[in-house]
C-alpha cells in the first residue's frame, strides 16, 4: 500500500495560487543593493519582486545588486523565470538551504558557476548555519 503524504503530515505549506506571502527587505547600502527574501516567490509575489527590483535599479547607480534568498521556500516557474532573468542582468543570488542552492545552480546551468561568498560579504544563515553560495 502506498504512502500518502500531505501538507499537515509532513509539515509543509504548499503554495497554492494567491496564498503564501513573501517579504522583501531593501537594504540600500553605499557598495550595494541588497534584496532579502522570506516565504514564498509565486503567484502576484514575482510581478511585486520585478516591480521592486526595477524601481531600486534604476536608482542603484551602478552598485552591484545582491538577492538573498536564504528564507525562501519555495519559487513557481514564473519566479524561477524572474530568477533568471535577474541573474542574467548581473544579478547576484545568495542561497544558503539545499533547494535555494538547487535552483541557483539551475539557473546557472553548471555547478561551476555557484561559489561560497566570501565571508566579508554575507554571513552564514543563522537558520541553517550552512554557508551561503552565490551566483
Amino acid at each position: 500500500k502506498p504512502l500518502i503524504f500531505n501538507e499537515k503530515s509532513v509539515g509543509l505549506n504548499r503554495a497554492l495560487p494567491h496564498t503564501g506571502m513573501l517579504k522583501i527587505t531593501l537594504h540600500d547600502g553605499s557598495h550595494e543593493l541588497r534584496f532579502n527574501l522570506e516565504g514564498k516567490l509565486s503567484g502576484p509575489w514575482v510581478g511585486e519582486l520585478g516591480q521592486c527590483w526595477h524601481t531600486a535599479a534604476s536608482a542603484s547607480s551602478g552598485r552591484k545588486t545582491v538577492l538573498d534568498l536564504g528564507e525562501v521556500d519555495f519559487v513557481d516557474p514564473e519566479g524561477l523565470a524572474l530568477l533568471a532573468e535577474m541573474h542574467g542582468r548581473g544579478v547576484k543570488l545568495v542561497a544558503s538551504t539545499p533547494l535555494m542552492q538547487a535552483l541557483v545552480n539551475e539557473i546557472c546551468h553548471s555547478p561551476r558557476c555557484a561559489r561560497v561568498e566570501d565571508a566579508h560579504a554575507s554571513a552564514s544563515s543563522p537558520r541553517t548555519g550552512r554557508s551561503p553560495r552565490t551566483l
